[in-house]
């Protein structure tokens, strides 16, 4: 009897596992620098994000929800980039990472007047206003701002 409560059991729960995605959640991302100091620095002034844990060759940034940013120092040049031709044409440099902000016009004023790489401001309609810029490793990424959520001000 109680065997056959269990197997019910196990069968309940593979069920239920089965219904629903077994990954919640994106917890970290790691972002290869190669200058660890410079850029906890300018993640710091640029972002406003703040330091949880510095280990040498490594440091934890959170994020405004709470969401870590690991920066590791490389052995050699890398970013976390990739091509493709699926994306923006052919030979197109992906961002690996997409950033949702509260005042888009803000972050990309700040970064602009910081000398970041930045592309200018694109109005995508329903999807919202976007950029894409780089760290000072050349990590390319892109900015978000919800629709429903935008400044009046463009």
């Amino acid at each position: 009897m109680a065997e056959k409560a269990i197997n019910q059991g196990i069968k309940e729960q593979q069920e239920q596992t089965a219904a629903k995605p077994l990954l919640t959640k994106v917890l970290c991302n790691y972002l290869p620098v190669s200058n660890l100091e410079r850029s906890v620095k300018w993640y710091e002034e640029t972002f406003g994000l703040t330091v949880r844990k510095r280990e040498p060759g490594g440091a934890i940034l959170v994020l405004g929800n709470g969401q870590w940013l690991f920066l590791l120092e490389t052995t050699g040049p890398r970013t976390a980039n990739f091509t493709t031709d699926q994306w923006n044409g052919a030979g197109f440099e992906m961002f690996s990472l997409t950033f949702e902000v509260e005042n888009i016009v803000e972050l990309h004023k700040r970064l602009r007047e910081q000398g970041a790489e930045v592309e200018p401001l694109a109005d995508y309609d329903s999807c919202g206003l976007q950029f894409t810029f780089k760290d000072p490793d050349g990590n390319k990424f892109n900015v978000w701002q919800d629709p429903g959520k935008q400044v009046a001000e463009r």
